[in-house]
């Protein structure tokens, strides 16, 4: 089990959110990644993301223009760039320590292929893949910097229509 399944699983009861994606996610372990350059920029990629999808996310790397700290606007940049990308929230940890987890968004090409645009400081991840293009949509207007599952500014809507938060 990745560290970042770990956080999760372990403290799943100490919030809503960890539960939701607790229930519903997925992890990716260290072993599964790679930090390279692409674009000039330093990301996280699955292993397996061969040469023609690389030169597909390094467009939108060059589109997106992807910010420091900015990982919910720029997992949201790269699915409004190419539907190619799944948009995931979740928590990654960097390394093996076992400090805790981080709110973080990235993407999957494909579905199965994780893309960090944002960083290549974290080695596991565990999240979930929010695909309804109308939340993403209006997230992506309204909140970009926010995120969709965490949202404080408008009060948790998403965890609360799906029942985490009375």
């Amino acid at each position: 089990m990745n560290a970042a399944t770990r956080y999760v699983e372990a403290s799943k009861s100490g919030s809503p959110l960890r539960a939701y994606v607790a229930d519903h996610g997925q992890g990716v372990s260290q072993s599964d990644l790679k930090h390279t350059e692409i674009a000039g920029r330093s990301i996280t990629l699955s292993n397996d993301v061969n040469a023609d999808d690389q030169d597909l996310i390094s467009d939108g790397i060059r589109v997106t223009d992807p910010a420091e700290k900015s990982c919910f606007s720029n997992s949201l940049g790269m699915w409004k760039f190419n539907e190619r990308f799944s948009y995931v929230e979740g928590f990654a940890v960097m390394g093996d320590l076992d400090v805790g987890g981080i709110e973080h968004a990235w993407c999957l090409l494909d579905g199965e292929h994780l893309v960090d645009p944002t960083t290549a400081s974290f080695d596991h991840y565990y999240g979930v893949v929010i695909d309804d293009p109308e939340i993403l949509h209006r997230y992506a207007e309204e909140y970009p910097h926010e995120g969709i599952l965490g949202n404080h500014k408008n009060r948790h809507a998403f965890l609360r229509d799906r029942g985490y938060i009375d």
